[in-house]
């Protein structure tokens, strides 16, 4: 395959306050899809997407529907302006976007997923406290040895995001985190912060939402990809639906393989990278994972609108790296 497209789906962490006047960019069809998914959800999509402050927005339970329904509105609007993806994968939350991209989900049972979902997790972290910190600039191997040694009695701290070779996000009970945070810092670690989310999410502090989940998604019918759909869970390509099922349940205590998916796709042949969701966070870390590629925010893409036969030439005017940690940091 070459001259491939790839559609990626953020996931929670990419919310912001006032991401409703955006949505309202994408057209009548976001807005009547936003009123739908508050029928679904029961969540005031449109209100919170408006009015909401950032902590309010931070609670997985809202962040995880408005994220989805954004997505969702940007996927739509993309496909109108004539892109049609060779490939797709999103970022933990952003897989369920990813299951209706390549057509494996339809939108109403993502959205009633999700919002399950969302309220297991929150649920899941009020039950069992717990933090993230995202550490930039050590190995994967020594971050793994931090988590070891933070890890004493009923403390855990394990690595729950593979962000990239330079940025992973670890996840557990508060104090060990913190254990991890400093030791980082005394390792050399170019950053090592905590994030500002509600719960230590894609580790066991998670697994009672793991285990509200499984009779939930379960009884959900998933169709076979029609194009090729990579797993953030695994960061390979989902050939065995139905042994998928159950990567996808576990995705909320393991961890996000998002390194190995970005090197999925560019075995693939993905040459361009579409972020299709609020933000800009997985074009950060794509930049450095795929250097050579060209990657897009939903709004550039939009800007450059082309068919999948007649792909938009490398005429500049992508956004440069966002450097702020939290702006490049998705959980």
């Amino acid at each position: 395959m070459t001259a491939a497209t790839a559609f990626v789906f953020p996931g929670q962490g990419s919310q912001f306050p006032g991401m409703g006047h955006e949505l309202a960019r994408l057209g009548p069809r976001a807005r009547a899809l936003a009123l739908r998914a508050e029928d679904i959800t029961k969540v005031p999509v449109a209100e919170l997407m408006t009015c909401a402050d950032a902590e309010t927005l931070a609670d997985p339970e809202i962040a995880q529907v408005l994220v989805l329904v954004w997505s969702l509105a940007a996927l739509e609007r993309l496909r109108e302006a004539g892109w049609r993806p060779s490939a797709v994968a999103g970022h933990s939350l952003g897989e369920y976007t990813a299951l209706v991209a390549c057509g494996s989900l339809d939108q109403d049972t993502a959205l009633s997923l999700v919002a399950c979902r969302g309220r297991a997790m929150a649920a899941a972290a009020r039950g069992r406290p717990g933090g993230m910190a995202a550490i930039v600039g050590l190995s994967a191997q020594a971050v793994r040895a931090l988590c070891r040694q933070a890890t004493a009695g009923t403390d855990v701290a394990v690595v729950a995001n593979w962000n990239s070779p330079r940025q992973l996000v670890v996840a557990g009970t508060v104090p060990a985190i913190e254990r991890v945070v400093d030791a980082a810092t005394g390792a050399g670690a170019l950053r090592a912060r905590r994030l500002p989310v509600g719960g230590a999410y894609h580790s066991p502090l998670m697994n009672a939402a793991h285990e509200r989940l499984g009779d939930r998604l379960a009884g959900v019918p998933l169709d076979a990809p029609r194009i090729p759909f990579v797993s953030s869970a695994t960061g390979r390509q989902v050939t065995d639906i139905d042994a998928y099922r159950g990567d996808l349940l576990a995705q909320v205590i393991s961890p996000v393989r998002w390194s190995d998916a970005m090197r999925s796709l560019g075995e693939l042949g993905a040459d361009t990278y579409v972020e299709a969701g609020p933000g800009r966070v997985l074009g950060g870390l794509g930049r450095e994972m795929a250097r050579g590629a060209r990657h897009l925010t939903t709004w550039e893409a939009l800007r450059r609108a082309a068919p999948a036969d007649a792909l938009p030439g490398p005429d500049g005017g992508v956004r440069p790296v966002v450097t702020d940690l939290e702006q490049r940091t998705t959980t």
